[in-house]
């Protein structure tokens, strides 16, 4: 729904990209890393290409509307990258720790551990 991209090092230029960034909507999380600070912007808008088609059951699937034509940052995008902050309720995540979702494509939050 959102993706996050690292930014690099905090320095004087980039202050003035993230300022500018700020002024255009995108959100900035700040990470100390080995004694430097760097920072990683989140786009907060959904692609405009993905679908929500709903199943017989009533769930809510998420499809790519471009998948054959799909640029390729998404080609090489695997669904497990993890920004600096975590992200805990991906599928992605829910599914490699073995918290699947069923089968009507709902997951149970209370089972969380």
């Amino acid at each position: 729904m959102s993706m996050t991209f690292s930014g690099g090092e905090v320095d004087d230029e980039a202050r003035d990209e993230i300022h500018w960034m700020e002024l255009h909507g995108l959100k900035i999380d700040y990470v100390e890393e080995q004694g430097h600070t760097e920072y990683y912007f989140t786009i907060p808008k959904r692609c405009d290409a993905l679908q929500e088609i709903k199943t017989p059951s009533g769930a809510t699937n998420y499809v790519c509307g471009v998948y054959e034509t799909r640029p390729q940052m998404c080609r090489d995008y695997d669904g497990s990258i993890e920004g600096p902050l975590g992200v805990e309720d991906c599928f992605w995540k829910l599914e490699k720790e073995g918290r699947p979702l069923s089968r009507d494509g709902s997951f149970n939050w209370t089972a969380r551990s």
